[in-house]
């Protein structure tokens, strides 16, 4: 038993790098947090285990926070407190910069619709130095013992934008790479 449970770490270690599994936390740019690629990220949450969304590294401050079914998903606890919605200005350090969702067991609530699976959509809104955003995210249920459990938004890392990358290319050639990159699939975290 000895000898597979190490084979099982070695293998582990080689599809996942240890500090992968060691790590609980994901980086996410908030262009691809927020949808603009065309892909909601798809998040899992564990019974169990919170999963913490941080906007610390934006200086963002969450204003609104809205399940889309409340059934299945609670919100476990803020940093500080919501701002206003949708205030003026800053909320002087009062509001919160990352929030911590949780798995509940269903409650049934009166004349609203829920999804077979229990998966439902996550709407953030944060206020910051460049204004408001919304945050989509889609929460599906998961099972066992999640890979992460902290979601970093970070700042948009410098991008060469396409038309820089090869001169050479032909604008057929930038066209059909513009096409395959619209249809990839959702983004799984």
């Amino acid at each position: 038993m000895k000898h597979l449970i190490i084979k099982f770490i070695l293998l582990g270690s080689f599809l996942f790098p240890l500090s992968a599994l060691a790590s609980g936390t994901r980086r996410i740019a908030t262009t691809d947090a927020q949808g603009l690629n065309g892909r909601t990220i798809q998040l899992l949450v564990y019974p169990g285990y919170d999963l913490t969304i941080d906007f610390l590294e934006l200086d963002e401050i969450i204003v609104d926070a809205t399940p889309g079914d409340p059934s299945s998903f609670t919100f476990n606890g803020l940093v500080g407190n919501l701002c206003p919605k949708f205030a003026s200005g800053q909320c002087d350090g009062n509001g919160s910069r990352l929030i911590r969702i949780r798995q509940i067991k269903p409650i049934e609530f009166e004349n609203i619709t829920s999804s077979r699976d229990g998966s439902t959509t996550l709407t953030l809104v944060t206020d910051g130095p460049q204004g408001f955003k919304v945050y989509k995210f889609i929460l599906k249920k998961g099972r066992g013992t999640p890979a992460f459990n902290h979601l970093k938004i970070t700042p948009d890392p410098e991008k060469t934008p396409l038309t820089l990358i090869d001169e050479s290319l032909s604008e057929e050639e930038l066209e059909r790479a513009r096409r395959r990159w619209k249809r990839r699939a959702p983004m799984k975290l």
